[in-house]
């Protein structure tokens, strides 16, 4: 299931009669499918100016927190329906509640199964969740800054973007894995997304270094925050990009390096595009056309080579089962391609003298894992620093998870949270 990142839509329902069982509270539980289970809280709240629902999930498993419901109605007394549109499937859940029992099925495209829910009590929040906005230059950022109920001063970390249209909520389940353990996150839409203004379209690698630099310039200044123990956690682009942004903020206390890129920007970028078509071609011809055809689209997204071989390409491959076609002229990828085609992560880690953890899972189809934590590390040791950590996860994906048995449901590498959580313990 790819899910939903969407706002929470509230449902209006009709307002339950005296001594009916309603729906609001903390509710744990767990899902199935295909001899698979896994444990699921649900968070239900009802606003009694309008009768309505909203409805969020978690899932440790699933490494998600506050996933909202998009829909959620209620029939008669007890018949509950709740909708979860994710980017790819729809998984629609059907049950009865019955006092503090909610049972029933799930239906989606993918399989069928139930799910079985009994109401808690809800426990104490061990951290505060506080809405913000801050400046970079001309550009309002929003996001989320999560504080531990301690009475001392806690270290933070600030989370920095992938690439694409990535909002805060991509980085939310770790956030909240460590404001339970007394460190806080700050949490951020990128410009153009949620309530951020700007566009990271047209945004460049300065813009969005500078981005995360005001990420940290604000979580320093928070009074509850130990200004001299923030550092930032980035993933795929962020992390390539993430020394970088500890250049535009000299104070950055650690690194940690997720997914991060240590070969040339180019050549990861034809690592992924092959590692995406290969799968679909046929023969040894499809996959030579296919390696010619990626090389060249990135020599004219990252070096402005000329289009006319790319165009012939295009016009003698576009049958193949593999192919796709180039983006639009208009596509921001062609401009943002040339800047990053120069950026030389390299070049940055080897200004990095703080303490690095580098985190990759060892089949990531996205980034060459093995080969970028070796130049990373190496570089960063070349240059003097000596509190260098690599982990590298065995048969985990770009995003640290292990291939879904037949429930569908994947499975986080062991030892991923646990590691950066104990790194960061012990700084």
């Amino acid at each position: 299931m790819r899910l939903a990142t969407t706002a929470v839509v509230l449902v209006t329902v009709t307002t339950p009669l005296p001594g009916q069982a309603t729906l609001d509270g903390r509710w744990q539980g767990y899902w199935s499918r295909a001899d698979d289970s896994m444990s699921v809280t649900l968070e239900v709240r009802r606003d009694p100016s309008t009768g309505g629902y909203s409805a969020t999930f978690s899932s440790d498993r699933l490494r998600v927190s506050g996933i909202p419901f998009s829909e959620l109605r209620v029939s008669g007394c007890c018949d509950v329906s709740m909708t979860l549109r994710g980017d790819r499937t729809t998984a629609v859940f059907t049950g009865l509640l019955k006092g503090d029992a909610l049972t029933g099925t799930l239906q989606e495209s993918t399989g069928n199964g139930r799910f079985a829910y009994a109401r808690v009590p809800a426990s104490p929040p061990t951290f505060e969740e506080r809405e913000v906005t801050f400046t970079s230059g001309a550009t309002k950022l929003a996001g989320t800054l999560l504080l531990p109920n301690a009475t001392n001063r806690v270290p933070a970390v600030v989370f920095l973007h992938g690439s694409g249209a990535e909002g805060r909520w991509a980085s939310r389940f770790l956030a909240t894995q460590l404001a339970n353990r007394g460190v806080a996150a700050l949490i951020f839409d990128k410009r153009g997304v949620g309530g951020s203004s700007g566009d990271w379209r047209q945004a460049t690698l300065e813009d969005l270094a500078a981005d995360g630099a005001a990420a940290v310039a604000y979580v320093r200044q928070e009074p509850r925050v130990d200004a001299s123990r923030v550092g930032i956690h980035g993933h795929s682009q962020g992390g390539t990009l993430a020394p970088l942004v500890a250049a535009r903020a000299p104070n950055v206390a650690f690194i940690i390096g997720s997914a991060a890129a240590g070969v040339p920007t180019d050549s990861t970028e034809i690592f992924s595009i092959l590692n995406s078509v290969y799968p679909e071609a046929r023969t040894a011809d499809d996959s030579a056309g296919a390696r010619a055809y990626a090389g060249e689209l990135v020599a004219v997204a990252y070096h402005r080579k000329p289009r006319a071989r790319l165009d012939s390409l295009v016009t003698a491959l576009r049958d193949r089962p593999w192919f796709f076609a180039p983006p639009p002229p208009d596509n921001s990828y062609w401009t943002f391609s040339v800047l990053f085609g120069q950026y030389d992560p390299l070049a940055w880690w080897s200004r990095v003298k703080v303490p690095v953890l580098l985190v990759y899972g060892a089949n990531d189809q996205r980034v060459p894992a093995e080969e970028s934590a070796k130049r990373i590390a190496a570089a960063l040791r070349r240059a003097g620093n000596k509190d260098v950590t690599v982990r590298i996860y065995p048969g985990a994906d770009h995003t640290f998870r292990l291939p879904p048995g037949p429930s569908g449901w994947p499975a986080t590498a062991p030892g991923y949270v646990s590691d950066l959580i104990g790194w960061l313990a012990k700084r």
